[in-house]
């Protein structure tokens, strides 16, 4: 395989656990105001590579996970990329952060590193519907391109995640947990992550 396939494939490793825990995170802000998911600009929102968790309003992850979290994590660029049980130990080339509470709930939002290209964009979300349980389509909203992906994972957890990019920096963002209302609360969840993320 070559290694701009590996690349890809390594991009769209979903992390199991990760999250706001240790040192080096970007400074708290006052709580950004969250624009409806369907109503976000991409093409005027610019989003933060940096290590964001920190950034994230506690009501915004109580509010997708249902109740306080019960654990927390981050990752950062060149760190393992915590995997689904698969012991494969890939180096992650994004920065994010992840919850998880009761009932097999989790949140989770990650950047790549480095700039991303419309093009390469494009490749991840014609990849992301050959995840094994998953199903995924473009979408106009959430970056240009951006997609929409379902998951069912072990369990019969289900997944819902959205993916695009804003600017040259490619954003993904997921919640987890039983399928009642999960899309609902994806979507409040993401514009959320936005919102935290948005500089300028």
């Amino acid at each position: 395989m070559g290694r701009p396939v590996l690349l890809v494939a390594a991009l769209l490793a979903a992390p199991l656990l990760a999250g706001c825990s240790g040192s080096g995170h970007s400074p708290a802000k006052p709580a950004a105001t969250t624009t409806p998911i369907g109503k976000i600009d991409a093409a005027s929102v610019r989003i933060v590579r940096a290590r964001f968790c920190d950034r994230v309003p506690a009501a915004d992850v109580r509010a997708v996970l249902g109740g306080k979290p019960a654990s927390d994590d981050s990752w950062g660029n060149g760190d393992p990329i915590p995997d689904q049980g698969s012991g494969t130990g890939e180096t992650g080339h994004e920065l994010g952060c992840a919850w998880t509470g009761a009932g097999g709930t989790a949140a989770r939002a990650w950047v790549f590193a480095r700039p991303v290209t419309a093009d390469f964009a494009g490749a991840l979300v014609r990849q992301a519907g050959q995840q094994p349980g998953c199903t995924a389509e473009p979408t106009p909203t959430f970056g240009r391109p951006a997609l929409l992906q379902t998951c069912t994972l072990a369990g019969g957890v289900q997944r819902v995640r959205r993916a695009g990019l804003f600017g040259d920096t490619w954003l993904t963002c997921e919640a987890s947990g039983p399928a009642a209302d999960l899309a609902k609360r994806a979507d409040h969840w993401c514009a959320a992550v936005v919102a935290a993320l948005a500089v300028g």
